[in-house]
């Protein structure tokens, strides 16, 4: 159906000493030297980016006791959900890497200060790292790895999955060097009218789990991408109504197969963010799907303080 709500995104931003610390993909692994300062700006960029195309942003200050150098990436940072008795929820994450577990703790301050609560799981799950939603909101691809760079674990899909929207699939991929399900997949949905499409490597999956996806999103367009076009993030760019927010690296086949569905593409410079730490707008973002615009005060609002300061405690 058509998009009529405001899409609200969890971001965070970086703090003036932010680096890399883990390392833990194909990209932060051979990167050199960070510079926070203009790291900060690429993050402002995309906040704007997102306000000017008609969305939202809900700032989650970084923690000033711990520079928790991953919580920029916040697709990893949970998920909103509303209970069964229509009350906001938030399921934490719980990361594979030992430098991101710190991260849920302060979320979930973050998040239970806003009204939410929260729910926990024991596997490790990293979110809309691996829930890719497809047609609609409440259709969910849930994806776990198999390989040397997995994160999420199969069995996280039996605590989350029905939470989450009541119809859903889990699919395997290869986790090398693929490591969330965002980066080889994702779903763009036509502004105005029922069209989808669906951008996908199927290198990075089995033949079966491929088969098992393309049942689950029967009526999506379908434009297949190579192993390099995945690399370069064809699919973790960001749609905000109209509008996909993407780093520079989008192949002009993906590009021109988005406009086909009447979607423009806004390429950011993300070189510190995305070329060195190996995030691009999807990953440094999460999707409040079912989030009310009354539900969260503007003081964490990022167009109505529209700087990094503002947002900022300690």
């Amino acid at each position: 159906m058509p998009t009529t709500e405001t899409p609200a995104f969890l971001m965070s931003p970086p703090r003036l000493d932010w680096g890399l610390r883990g390392k833990a993909n194909f990209r932060s692994r051979q990167a050199s030297s960070t510079d926070a300062r203009r790291a900060r700006a690429e993050w402002a960029s995309l906040a704007d980016a997102i306000v000017a195309a008609g969305g939202e942003v809900v700032v989650c200050p970084p923690t000033p006791a711990e520079n928790l150098t991953g919580m920029i990436y916040t697709a990893e940072a949970g998920e909103f959900y509303r209970t069964s008795a229509d009350e906001p929820a938030f399921v934490l994450p719980n990361m594979a890497a030992a430098h991101r577990r710190a991260e849920a703790p302060w979320i979930a301050r973050f998040v239970e200060r806003l009204g939410f609560r929260t729910t926990h799981v024991d596997a490790t799950w990293e979110a809309q790292g691996d829930c890719i939603r497809a047609a609609s909101g409440d259709r969910i691809v849930h994806t776990y790895g198999v390989g040397p760079d997995a994160r999420t674990e199969r069995s996280a899909y039996a605590e989350v999955a029905d939470l989450l929207g009541p119809h859903h699939v889990q699919i395997r991929f290869d986790a090398d060097p693929w490591f969330h399900g965002n980066t080889f997949l994702n779903v763009y949905r036509a502004p105005d009218s029922d069209d989808h499409l669906m951008v996908v490597c199927p290198d990075a999956l089995p033949d079966e789990e491929y088969a098992k996806l393309r049942a689950f999103v029967p009526d999506a367009r379908l434009h297949e991408i190579s192993r390099d076009e995945s690399l370069g993030y064809d699919t973790n760019a960001l749609q905000v109504n109209h509008t996909v927010i993407s780093p520079t690296t989008m192949s002009e086949a993906t590009e021109a197969a988005l406009a086909d569905i009447g979607l423009q593409v806004e390429r950011l410079d993300l070189g510190e963010l995305f070329v060195k730490g190996g995030g691009a707008p999807v990953c440094l973002t999460n999707r409040l799907w079912g989030l009310r615009d009354d539900e969260v005060p503007d003081t964490v609002l990022w167009s109505a303080n529209p700087y990094i300061e503002a947002h900022e405690v300690g």
